[in-house]
C-alpha cells in the first residue's frame, strides 16, 4: 500500500532546516519500516525517554506494525522527514503521528520524534506543521499529546499550535490539548525541540 492507495499525496511539505539542511515531508508508508527501526536505534535514551517514557533498546515486531503497517492515513496519520540525496539513499531524520480517538473523533493524539543531532534545527516544527495540515484535512478539531512532565520542548511545542485547552499533570504524565487554528500559525521562530545544553 501507498499514500496514492489512501488518497492523500505522497509529499506533504518541503523546508529548510537551520543549518540551511533542505528536506522533505512525506506520508510515511511501509517501505519506510527498516528506516524507522533504524532511526529509533539511533536515539539517544533521553530521547527514548521523552519520546516514548521508555528506555528500550530497539521496537519489536509488533510495535513496529502498529508504527507502519497499520497507519491508514486517515485515522491514523504518520510522515516522516527526510534527506533527499541525489546519489545515494534519501536518510530519515524524524517522525510524527496522530491517531483519533475512538471516543472523541474530532480528537487526536499527536507526537513527534526527531534525530537527536537536529535538535534546534526547526525539524520539529516542520513536522507538527505537516501534522496540523494533515489534521484540518482529515476534518479533526483538537490535538492533544501525553508526555513526561520533564518533557518541556514537546510542551512548548504543542503550546504553539493553537489555544491551549487542557494542560494537566496526573500520575506522572503530562496532558496538554489544543484546539487546531484555521489559519497556520506555527513560523519558524526558535525551536521549542531544542533541548537544555544543545548547541
Amino acid at each position: 500500500m501507498t499514500a496514492d492507495d489512501v488518497g492523500v499525496p505522497r509529499t506533504v511539505l518541503r523546508g529548510t532546516l537551520r543549518d540551511g539542511l533542505r528536506v522533505v515531508i512525506k506520508s510515511l508508508v511501509p517501505s519506510d519500516r527498516d528506516d524507522v527501526e533504524h532511526g529509533f536505534g539511533e536515539l539517544s535514551e533521553r530521547t527514548k525517554n521523552l519520546r516514548f517514557m521508555t528506555g528500550k533498546d530497539h521496537l519489536s515486531q509488533r510495535t513496529l506494525d502498529s508504527l507502519v503497517d497499520q497507519v491508514d492515513q486517515h485515522d491514523h496519520v504518520a510522515v516522516a522527514m527526510w534527506w533527499e540525496r541525489t546519489s545515494q539513499s534519501d536518510v530519515l531524520l524524524g517522525e510524527g503521528r496522530f491517531i483519533r480517538l475512538k471516543d472523541d473523533p474530532d480528537c487526536a493524539d499527536i507526537a513527534v520524534t526527531m534525530a537527536d543531532e537536529l535538535h534546534g534545527q526547526g525539524g520539529g516544527t516542520l513536522l507538527m506543521r505537516a501534522l496540523v495540515l494533515r489534521a484540518r484535512e482529515e476534518g479533526l478539531c483538537r490535538l492533544s499529546a501525553a508526555m513526561s512532565p520533564d518533557n518541556e520542548p514537546s510542551h512548548r511545542l504543542m503550546r504553539r499550535v493553537g489555544p491551549v485547552l487542557r494542560d494537566v499533570v496526573t500520575d506522572g504524565e503530562r496532558e496538554v490539548v489544543v484546539e487546531i487554528p484555521d489559519e497556520d500559525v506555527l513560523d519558524p521562530g526558535p525551536d521549542p525541540l531544542k533541548t537544555a545544553g544543545t548547541p
